[in-house]
């Protein structure tokens, strides 16, 4: 067997395949532009193949070069792996979370997890539910959550349960607006993050048909939409289990008095082509389990 003489280069390469960029790979390893192209093409001279096109466009992978980059992140994936196993430091999980679900669902929980195991130690990224989109999401955690459909290619996905959707608006918002039927949110401002996905669904659940040119706000997070709905800035479509506190306390009122079945959710996913390490595994078994071991009505206690 023939012996792996460069492993930096292997590294380098790695990154690079994953960026696509010289200046995006030397930044995440810390190292020069030149010393990353260096590395590319002395693997490339020791292989005898060109592992990239270049061109005024940027790097893209030779169909030889997207074949090694898959053996090669799968390798690396179990070497870290292996580390993690042996290793005698604490080990270290990275977590992509949604900063509603960290702070409603999640935080409340985590005294179980260290209970179970105190040696693993836990690291929080939180992102803009986009951690299916980012060009190198094992760079930024190692599992995520993510708010949506599933079928992300690229990803495994686990819905963790079946959600339902609440309307909800402030007391106040309706003294000033009749809201007794789906009918009468077709003059009402919506409120909504990311898209109007959520709300063309719900529109097509009760038989009507959402238009884009309605009256409606795009708000930067969910809290700032929690926020903004509570101060009676419009009606919102939130999951149900993420506003049962509001819904007690009459900070947000339910003016239908039903929740709706949807095809969103939200989902632990990691990438296909990174091995979880033993640590990742852990939490991914003990959310896993959680989930499934709490009662329906109570996953939003």
């Amino acid at each position: 067997m023939q012996p792996i003489r460069h492993i930096k280069s292997l590294q380098a390469f790695s990154v690079v395949a994953r960026t696509q960029n010289l200046t995006h790979a030397a930044q995440r390893m810390n190292v020069s532009q030149s010393s990353v192209s260096y590395h590319i093409k002395k693997l490339e001279d020791e292989i005898g193949t060109l592992l990239f096109d270049r061109s005024a466009e940027g790097l893209r992978l030779t169909e030889k070069g997207r074949s090694l980059a898959e053996h090669v992140e799968r390798g690396l994936a179990a070497i870290r792996a292996g580390l993690d196993e042996v290793g005698s430091a604490p080990s270290l999980v990275r977590l992509a979370v949604l900063p509603m679900f960290a702070s409603r669902w999640l935080s409340g929980r985590l005294g179980s997890f260290w209970e179970e195991h105190p040696g693993l130690e836990l690291a929080f990224q939180t992102h803009d539910n986009n951690y299916v989109s980012m060009k190198a999401p094992d760079d930024f955690a190692d599992l995520g959550i993510q708010w949506g459909r599933g079928g992300w290619p690229g990803f495994t996905a686990v819905p963790l349960w079946t959600e339902r959707m609440v309307i909800v608006c402030s007391a106040d918002f309706l003294k000033r607006h009749t809201v007794e039927h789906p009918t009468d949110l077709m003059t009402c401002p919506l409120l909504h993050v990311d898209d109007h996905s959520m709300w063309e669904e719900w529109f097509a659940n009760v038989g009507m048909e959402f238009r884009a040119t309605q009256r409606q706000t795009t708000l930067v997070d969910r809290h700032f939409q929690l926020a903004s709905t509570a101060n009676g800035l419009g009606v919102s479509l939130f999951a149900e289990s993420m506003v049962q506190s509001e819904l007690r306390s009459g900070s947000l009122v339910n003016p239908f008095g039903c929740s709706y079945p949807t095809g969103f959710a939200y989902h632990l996913v990691f990438p296909d082509r990174s091995a979880l390490g033993a640590s990742a595994q852990a939490f991914k078994t003990w959310l896993l389990v959680l989930c499934e071991n709490t009662e329906p009505c109570l996953r939003s206690s």
